[in-house]
């Protein structure tokens, strides 16, 4: 997305949240008394496979929402992947009625300044009408117990560090640790989910992960896995500190920031801004004040519920928090308006460490039928000039569309005939386009 979008973004986005005030204000409840769901049945997107946080997230939460909701109405939860997030939200942004009846769960990455960067991005967060999110519980970096002596020595074979598209706080957070603190890393990417990334830490086919939720962080820690930092949880200050589950481990910031010079620590900032937000939920642009109000207030009330409450902090931990709608509106405000020049810094690191292609790659484009995939369509085989030729597939760098829609990888088939392009044989696929 280029800036000058961003610029007009941020505009309209400052007039919005203007516009919104009223209709935000927290405890303000009239507007939903004249809303009523009876009879209906609310639709969830979930922009995540199953299985995963967002997904079990959306699930907890929509399903004791509806509950709250005036009507008491029905729910069908439907997961749309693709992209890493960025299929179901270009549907839910261009195609979703704002009737009130959908509502789009989703993740930190997808109103991230760097994804929303992606050239296949056709959305703008900023619109969204917000209804609530979560507040992130503080990533922990681990460490296979067995290999810490690695971790800052170059002369041993690179730890393998998993992760699922390179956009999660986890796999940005080891950046910073590879160019400060010399983490002898190399980033493997295209795990399927949560799940699978830290099933494969667990079987020791990768070295390093990155997990919040203390329900998951229970079972690494006592098996396997060191923890070496955190990037803590913010405080009323605005200071990152330490969680109140892991209050000795060392936050990842402090750890740097000897090492930082200003324009470092301007950078550092900028991206502990994308690291704000954990889950959250929204309606379509243009949805009514009332309607969006009826939602605000199930939300709250979902919240403010003892069991729900007793039920996080066994899975998420005493750290959990959550952030009303108007807080949600203006910290993606803010992210949206990070501008080319904000994200520089912290963009030249990723491209020297592996966590992002170097621009400027010479790409070949070929029309051909795929023959095989594997792991889900993390790989993909097809011939050129009678010689079979391999690609790689990324989940968040790899733009795959079927019949011109944003898709998955994994909804692409066998035997279907798709333009490719990618750098070459062995390589990481820049786009491919299918048709069925």
């Amino acid at each position: 997305m280029s800036s000058t979008r961003f610029t007009m973004i941020a505009a309209g986005a400052g007039l919005m949240a203007a516009g919104l005030g009223a209709a935000f204000a927290p405890g303000e409840t009239a507007a939903a008394e004249v809303v009523s769901f009876k009879g209906k049945t609310i639709q969830m997107i979930i922009n995540s496979r199953p299985g995963g946080g967002t997904d079990a997230s959306a699930r907890q939460i929509g399903s004791v929402m509806i509950k709250h909701l005036p009507g008491k109405p029905g729910i069908i939860f439907r997961n749309l992947p693709g992209g890493g997030g960025i299929k179901a939200n270009n549907y839910f942004f261009n195609k979703v009625k704002p009737n009130g009846l959908t509502v789009l769960s989703g993740s930190r990455s997808q109103v991230s300044p760097f994804k929303l960067r992606h050239r296949a991005v056709k959305y703008d967060p900023s619109k969204y009408r917000f209804i609530g999110g979560t507040g992130r519980l503080g990533t922990l970096i681990m460490i296979d117990k067995k290999q810490t002596a690695r971790l800052t020595d170059r002369k041993t074979r690179p730890l393998a560090y998993g992760g699922i598209d390179g956009e999660r706080s986890g796999s940005h957070a080891a950046v910073w640790g590879m160019e400060y603190l010399g983490w002898n890393i190399k980033f493997v990417l295209g795990y399927g989910g949560t799940p699978a990334l830290l099933l494969a830490a667990r079987r020791g086919e990768i070295d390093m992960v990155h997990h919040q939720t203390i329900f998951n962080l229970k079972p690494l820690l006592a098996d396997n896995m060191l923890a070496i930092a955190q990037l803590g949880i913010r405080d009323p200050s605005g200071k990152m500190v330490a969680r109140k589950s892991f209050p000795n481990l060392p936050v990842l910031g402090d750890l740097i920031a000897p090492k930082l010079d200003a324009a470092a620590k301007k950078a550092y900032a900028t991206w502990l801004e994308d690291q704000v937000v954990e889950k959250w939920m929204a309606l379509p642009p243009k949805t009514s004040d009332a309607v969006t109000e009826a939602y605000i207030a199930a939300y709250q009330a979902v919240m403010n519920d003892a069991k729900y409450q007793a039920i996080v902090k066994v899975k998420f931990g005493v750290d959990f928090g959550w952030l009303r709608a108007a807080e949600m509106t203006r910290i993606v405000k803010r992210l949206v308006a990070t501008t080319d020049q904000d994200l520089a810094y912290f963009t030249k690191l990723r491209i020297k460490h592996g966590l992002a292609p170097a621009a400027g790659k010479k790409m070949k484009t070929v029309t051909a039928k795929i023959t095989a995939k594997k792991r889900g369509g993390r790989r993909m085989f097809f011939k050129v000039k009678g010689k079979t030729h391999k690609i790689k597939v990324s989940g968040s760098r790899t733009d795959v569309l079927i019949n011109g829609e944003m898709s998955s990888r994994a909804e692409v088939k066998v035997g279907m005939t798709c333009k490719i392009v990618y750098p070459g044989n062995g390589k990481e696929a820049k786009s491919i386009e299918c048709k069925k």
